[in-house]
């Protein structure tokens, strides 16, 4: 007669040595037998890509995005099964297995291998803590926003504690942010600049927070862009920042710092005031030591009516993009194959906000805090 626990077992070893299709076939066999470690076993090795590996292709991306495919945009890659694993863990967390319903419950919230639902996602986190997985808590603080309101010095403040408790106290980290998320919109773009320059820079523990939208679908970003042809409407949150005039250096290795007009058009609430060299990690064609032309933002310098016409009309903007007072934009017009990156200055201190390449690797080999060690301000 067959044993579950047995079956399970006899799983395990075969999957520490390697031997997956033979731990596969002792897992279902399990997992028929209702063992539900069999079945998070199953999901475990779907989703680590270790079993049966799906091939994906971006070409139907690549075509839906409208614009010209080239050769070296085409991506051929292997990646987990999501799909399957989430099916399997359904059926472990309908047996009550709190670890499964920890999992599910971040499946969910990602939407990876189903549709995003934050709700089911919510009632997973809320079902492992019932089953005694306390550590299911931190997922609920995410989704379930804490009301508390804050003045703009207290979220500073808030701000300041989750970017040290992220990698320090784990279940702080989380509480702090179900405070952070539910700020005023100045106050969500001060969260978003927090997250991408961590994120740019490699800091570990960074990539779990989400950023939070507008209902407009617009980001609460420091940076977001929207490609044209052959040219990037690059959108700038100035209440992102810190600084009433914010300064933010651009480099690309097309940009010549004492030539920037060839590069950057269209500059609105931004005007070039000096240059300055920073590292941060190598990707495309830009490498460690860049040089870049720095703008000062939220300025005077704002273009007519006419000018911002066809700006609106050549990236089908919509209002929340051009018209609220907090938003600097320009317009970078480039060749076909370059890289470009955008950083805030602020302290002599520069965080990467924001790079692209187009035609080359985007690839960062190597991680570390961007250091600004030249800055040259004209006016």
């Amino acid at each position: 007669m067959l044993n579950a626990e047995v079956l399970y077992k006899e799983g395990l070893v075969f999957e520490n040595e390697g031997k997956l299709e033979e731990a596969y076939s002792k897992y279902e066999l399990a997992a028929a037998l209702n063992s539900a470690d069999s079945m998070v076993a199953i999901a475990r090795l779907y989703i680590s890509g270790k079993f049966r590996p799906v091939t994906t292709s971006n070409f139907a991306e690549l075509l839906l995005s409208g614009g010209p495919i080239f050769p070296w945009s085409i991506q051929n890659e292997e990646k987990p099964d999501y799909e399957s694993g989430v099916k399997w863990l359904e059926k472990a967390a309908a047996l009550d297995h709190a670890g499964a319903c920890v999992t599910l419950g971040n499946m969910l919230a990602h939407g990876l291998g189903c549709r995003e639902d934050n709700d089911k996602a919510l009632y997973c986190f809320e079902k492992a803590v019932s089953l005694g997985e306390t550590s299911a808590q931190k997922y609920i603080n995410l989704l379930k926003p804490d009301s508390k309101t804050l003045t703009d010095n207290e979220y500073e403040k808030y701000l300041s504690d989750f970017e040290s408790a992220v990698n320090t106290d784990d279940e702080l980290a989380y509480k702090l942010f179900s405070v952070l998320i539910n700020g005023t919109d100045k106050q969500l773009a001060r969260l978003g600049y927090a997250l991408i320059s961590a994120q740019n820079a490699g800091r570990e523990g960074f990539d779990i927070f989400k950023f939070v939208f507008q209902p407009s679908g617009i980001p609460f970003l420091p940076v977001a862009a929207k490609r044209g042809a052959w040219q990037t409407f690059v959108r700038i949150d100035l209440n992102g920042f810190k600084d009433k005039y914010p300064l933010i250096a651009v480099s690309s290795d097309i940009l010549d710092p004492d030539q920037p007009q060839y590069l950057l058009e269209s500059l609105h609430k931004g005007k070039i005031v000096g240059k300055a060299k920073y590292t941060s990690p190598d990707f495309g064609w830009l490498k460690r030591e860049k040089e870049a032309v720095v703008i000062r933002l939220g300025t005077e310098n704002s273009l007519s009516e006419q000018e911002l016409e066809k700006v609106k009309n050549d990236f089908y903007l919509i209002s929340d993009e051009y018209e609220p007072e907090n938003v600097a934009f320009f317009v970078e017009t480039g060749e076909k194959e370059y890289s470009f990156e955008i950083a805030g200055i602020a302290d002599n201190k520069v965080d990467v906000l924001w790079r692209y390449t187009i035609g080359g690797s985007d690839r960062v080999d190597h991680y570390f805090e961007p250091k600004l060690t030249e800055l040259t301000i004209y006016e």
